[in-house]
């Protein structure tokens, strides 16, 4: 963290000259001496939000991927069970006619 030097007096004053009072003055030379205190070496940089975007992506990326493949699998069992019962239906159908037919 770097501290920048601040001349509170001078800066009360100044802010006096322009019309503040002096309770004013000192409450805004407060609010800048707290403002320029503040550690601003916690904040997110642009890298690291950019950082975070890409991080979430590729795990969005590797969820889509593996749901497309889950859906893959059912619909190919799905397919599987349809062709299924459906053979199944059609010998039924077939051994039916054959016994109407008396064969």
């Amino acid at each position: 963290m770097s501290v920048v030097a601040f001349d509170t007096h001078k800066f009360v004053k100044r802010l006096q000259e322009a019309g503040f009072s002096e309770s004013q003055a000192e409450a805004v030379t407060q609010a800048v001496q707290e403002a320029a205190s503040i550690d601003l070496t916690s904040l997110a940089t642009k890298q690291d939000v950019s950082s975070g975007i890409r991080e979430a992506e590729l795990r969005l990326e590797a969820k889509i991927e593996a749901a497309k493949a889950d859906l893959t699998k059912s619909i190919v069992g799905l397919l599987l069970a349809a062709v299924t019962v459906n053979s199944a239906v059609v010998l039924g159908a077939m051994f039916g006619l054959a016994k109407l037919l008396g064969h």
